[in-house]
């Protein structure tokens, strides 16, 4: 080990200005609008305590307590301000409903002969290209075959085939086979 000083980092806080951790909360991003407009309220001192321990109660079920929850001024802006957004909300869904069902290119049933038809035209693409892949594929292997060189089929006088590559084909005793150029004149005469 060295005696060297650690200077990589952040440089440690004193322990008197150390702060607590602090806890991470995950949060259903349903309940977010709500959480981030209750979290703009307390920070704007909109809310009292007592509208807290109000909607906490809500929250665990208490029915009776639900009922004076809405006397409180604080809670009844907040749910008439919620409300208010949500009737302008579906006001504007509705305008948008109307304008696209008068369109005749947005018509349901118009987008979804689109799509089958585009679906279609996918499909017949994809086996083009699937023959073209298997055209390609046979051409190689044809030319491979085309091409490709076999050893002479001839037998030297010490009993073993010839290794040379054949350049011709022969017949002999009504079998064709391949043989060298020097088998090929031996076979000849």
């Amino acid at each position: 080990m060295s005696d060297k000083l650690e200077t990589r980092g952040r440089k440690p806080l004193a322990l008197d200005k150390k702060k607590p951790p602090q806890a991470t909360i995950k949060i259903n991003s349903f309940i977010l609008p709500f959480v981030k407009q209750l979290k703009g309220n307390l920070k704007k001192g909109l809310v009292t305590k007592n509208t807290l321990s109000l909607l906490l109660e809500v929250l665990n079920g208490k029915g009776e307590l639900q009922r004076n929850l809405f006397k409180d001024p604080d809670t009844v802006s907040l749910v008439s301000e919620l409300q208010d957004k949500i009737r302008l909300l579906e006001a504007e869904k509705q305008i948008i409903e109307a304008k696209l069902s008068d369109r005749k290119e947005f018509n349901l049933t118009t987008i979804q002969e689109r799509d089958r038809e585009r679906l279609q035209v996918i499909y017949e693409k994809s086996k083009l290209e699937s023959l073209k892949s298997s055209y390609r594929i046979l051409k190689i292997n044809y030319d491979e075959l085309e091409n490709k060189t076999y050893d002479c089929m001839a037998i030297k006088a010490n009993g073993v085939r010839c290794t040379k590559s054949s350049k011709i084909d022969f017949e002999q005793n009504g079998i064709m086979i391949r043989v060298c150029l020097q088998h090929a004149k031996s076979i000849k005469r």
